[in-house]
């Protein structure tokens, strides 16, 4: 299936009024009034939580003159509130040229100071200003969310590192996304045969850093599973993830992400990760002269004769 040719400018405006409509667009100030930050174990979880009817209850009573209730057998019995869910941001960005490494395996190629092992490794990018219209200026709002949103959510005495928000060469704000590549097994689950795009992401034929890794991602196998990014191309086909970096880096996508906070006690620090749910392609990467393919031709017509002045040496 080929994708439709769409000009570029046509998919952002699209893209973007999908994503006013859904609520949840950085590039809207006011989705924060229904946006709170709900504690998840030893995490903070930037959750949806959607005006209940007892809120619209006491928003009309406010209002009110009476100051007497009677109970009638039509009264509407409001149950618990259903648990918070995560809100999924989205926004519209470029995934930025430096600082990327949502390659298939994140760069791995052992244990290091990040990555302990394999099963720790989260592929990341930083993602910037678009720069392309109508999108480029609903960024600054974009970081104005983020930057209010996780000021509501501090640990007294602790400070923010650059986990989260980060700058350019050129002092513009970027933010960094990750995804996290490995899933614990919860159950078995048989798989009668395997297409060609599931094979890319078996264990046996996932790309690698490093090769020499093979039997550490091996070892995985029977505890964990591969969780394929969530990126999607022009005809909504996920991108195999060896063309990561070609179809990804610099280009322009919407990105659906959640966001969490924890604290790091030794450091007495705050940590914000944003985590990818899904990253849809917009516009291509734009190919620069540094990055050309050097041709070389399979036959050649005739032989190369030499030039005046080369003859003359």
């Amino acid at each position: 299936m080929t994708a439709p040719n769409i000009p570029s400018v046509t998919r952002v405006t699209n893209a973007r009024e999908c994503a006013i409509a859904s609520g949840f667009y950085l590039g809207d100030s006011t989705i924060t009034n229904n946006l709170q930050w709900v504690r998840n174990g030893r995490a903070d979880i930037l959750s949806y939580v959607p005006k209940t009817v007892t809120d619209l209850g006491e928003a009309d009573a406010k209002g009110s003159d009476t100051t007497e209730t009677v109970p009638s057998d039509d009264a509407i019995h409001v149950g618990p509130s259903p648990p918070a869910e995560p809100a999924i941001l989205r926004a519209i960005v470029r995934i930025d040229l430096a600082d990327f490494w949502l390659t298939a395996d994140g760069g791995y190629v052992g244990p290091n100071s990040i990555w302990k092992e394999m099963v720790d490794v989260k592929p990341s990018c930083a993602v910037t200003d678009p720069g392309i219209d109508p999108v480029t200026t609903d960024f600054p709002v974009v970081i104005q969310v983020l930057e209010q949103l996780t000021a509501k959510c501090v640990t007294p005495g602790y400070t923010s590192g650059k986990s989260f928000f980060s700058k350019t060469d050129t002092g513009a704000t970027r933010f960094k996304l990750r995804h996290s590549l490995f899933q614990v097994n919860r159950w078995t689950v048989n798989v009668p045969h395997m297409c060609k795009v599931s094979e890319a992401f078996s264990f046996q034929l996932f790309p690698l850093t490093n090769e020499k890794n093979r039997a550490e991602l091996l070892a995985l196998k029977s505890t964990h599973r591969i969780v394929p990014l969530p990126a999607y191309d022009f005809s909504r086909n996920i991108i195999r993830p060896g063309a990561y970096r070609r179809l990804l880096q610099g280009a322009v996508v919407e990105v659906h992400f959640t966001l969490s906070h924890w604290g790091i006690a030794t450091a007495k620090r705050d940590v914000y990760g944003g985590n990818i749910e899904k990253i849809r392609l917009l516009v291509l990467p734009t190919s620069s002269s540094s990055s050309k393919k050097r041709k070389v031709a399979f036959h050649l017509d005739s032989e190369d004769m030499p030039t005046q002045k080369s003859a003359r040496m």
